[in-house]
């Protein structure tokens, strides 16, 4: 059995430094103070220490979460791999993914959406190229689906499709007077580009119809 001899705040005056006999022992939120009813002079067994030891741990875990978010948003997936690559325990990090939620500042949809419209508008990728970037988010098939046909038509595709083959196709026709081949070398760029089939072709088409 410990007894808490002391506890101060710290500068940064969100957190407190706990003393057990003397001796820091960890530094706590305002929360968990109140919570775990923690005061001078209190008496804390081996249970209760474990107890505090696992509640800072999940608080420690929220808080990074926090600061990650405030600078930049992540999807949930991007976000639980920091948290993991830190040593965060399953169980800190199911609870920090819950809070979050709880407080909507973890909104993959959102984020979804805005991923697609910001590909679209200013690296001009296909959808095809968008939705395996989502995947690679850990964004599921039904968000990406509503996504894409929600906020890049094929006719907008079909117009970022023309305006980067353009100057591949010039460029292209500087390398090869084979038509066959200068239409296969277009179609792959294009496929990699993440744009479909019938765009490709239709932007292959306007193209090459007076070569």
């Amino acid at each position: 059995m410990k007894t808490i001899t002391k506890i101060s705040r710290q500068q940064n005056g969100e957190r407190y430094n706990i003393f057990l006999d003397e001796v820091f022992f960890c530094g706590v939120t305002e929360d968990t103070l109140i919570r775990m009813n923690l005061k001078k002079g209190a008496k804390i067994d081996e249970e209760a220490l474990k107890a505090l030891e696992e509640e800072e741990s999940k608080n420690r875990c929220f808080s990074y979460a926090i600061y990650l978010l405030g600078r930049q948003n992540y999807f949930e997936k991007v976000l639980v791999e920091k948290l993991k690559r830190k040593e965060y325990s399953e169980e800190d990090i199911q609870y920090t993914l819950e809070k979050l939620r709880y407080y909507n500042y973890l909104d993959d949809s959102r984020l979804t959406e805005a991923f697609v419209r910001d590909k679209k508008r200013f690296s001009k990728k296909g959808p095809r190229y968008i939705a395996e970037a989502l995947r690679n988010k850990g964004v599921s098939q039904e968000q990406i689906t509503k996504a894409l046909e929600e906020n890049y038509s094929t006719e907008e595709a079909y117009e970022n499709c023309i305006g980067i083959a353009e100057k591949k196709f010039e460029y292209y026709k500087k390398k090869t007077d084979d038509l066959y081949q200068l239409k296969s070398k277009l179609y792959a760029f294009l496929a990699q580009r993440g744009f479909s089939s019938e765009v490709i072709k239709r932007t292959i088409e306007k193209l090459t119809k007076d070569e």
